[in-house]
């Protein structure tokens, strides 16, 4: 990260947009929006840092750099503004995050609509420059999962950071929304489901060069070519364009899942 960057970060001040657009954390969620959804990142995508101001004054919040880099990015786009009636692992912009947030708890991505569980930021921590993200679920209890520090009210710690959060909750998108992606993009799953839980083996990732997802965001095991194809273990490919997906069905069994086309 720029040594400029961080030090607007520890300041709590807000970096040039341009500065943000080039920094290491926030390219690979760059390249997920700008390759696979509908509609590209443009200076419309995001909010002014007087915008942010003035929610942040009418809820009684500072919220921290990373979040405010990240709505300043793209806190308009439709991945951002999605129904939360309807989709699962949403992100929430600036207004909707103080709308699921509790005293405590700050929300800014959305796993389930009617529970309300998610994930976000503890409010003694938005100080902090980059805050630990916590998950919270409304309605799981120790008798359901007793095994499981993962209890109805109760914060766990994710071990991820806000931008880990955003590329997390994008892919999950990828994988489960065709709505939001490009009109030729297609996602595949394995046809024989006992292969389901595998990584790619030598033969996948040379036929169809396949690389483990480099990005200092990286959750799970992800690969792909760096253009067209993305393979997340346990949930199949993405592809870009049908003639991606022709190349992955050549290599691999396949069975459609959608096709937004």
């Amino acid at each position: 990260m720029p040594a400029s960057l961080a030090a607007y970060r520890i300041r709590g001040e807000d970096a040039p947009l341009d500065l943000i657009l080039e920094c290491a954390d926030w390219q690979p969620v760059i390249g997920l929006i700008n390759g696979w959804s509908r509609q590209p990142l443009r200076p419309g995508c995001g909010y002014a840092p007087d915008e942010l101001d003035a929610i942040g004054r009418r809820s009684g919040l500072r919220f921290p750099p990373l979040l405010r880099e990240w709505w300043r990015l793209a806190g308009r786009h439709p991945l951002v503004s999605a129904d939360m009636h309807a989709v699962n692992s949403c992100l929430l912009g600036p207004e909707d995050c103080v709308r699921f947030s509790r005293g405590d708890f700050l929300m800014i991505a959305l796993d389930d609509f009617q529970t309300e569980s998610g994930n976000g930021i503890l409010t003694n921590c938005l100080s902090h420059p980059d805050p630990e993200i916590f998950g919270v679920n409304t309605i799981t209890t120790p008798g359901e999962s007793p095994g499981l520090d993962w209890y109805k009210g109760k914060f766990i710690v994710t071990g991820l950071r806000v931008p880990t959060l955003v590329f997390a909750t994008l892919l999950s998108q990828l994988f489960d929304c065709g709505e939001a992606l490009r009109d030729d993009a297609v996602h595949l799953v394995l046809e024989d489901d006992s292969l389901g839980p595998t990584l790619p083996d030598d033969r996948m990732k040379a036929e169809l060069g396949l690389t483990r997802f480099a990005n200092p965001t990286m959750i799970g095991d992800i690969y792909s070519d760096g253009v067209d194809v993305i393979y997340y273990w346990m949930r199949g490919f993405a592809c870009r364009t049908e003639l991606a997906a022709r190349r992955v069905s050549r290599v691999v069994p396949v069975r459609r899942e959608w096709d937004p086309s």
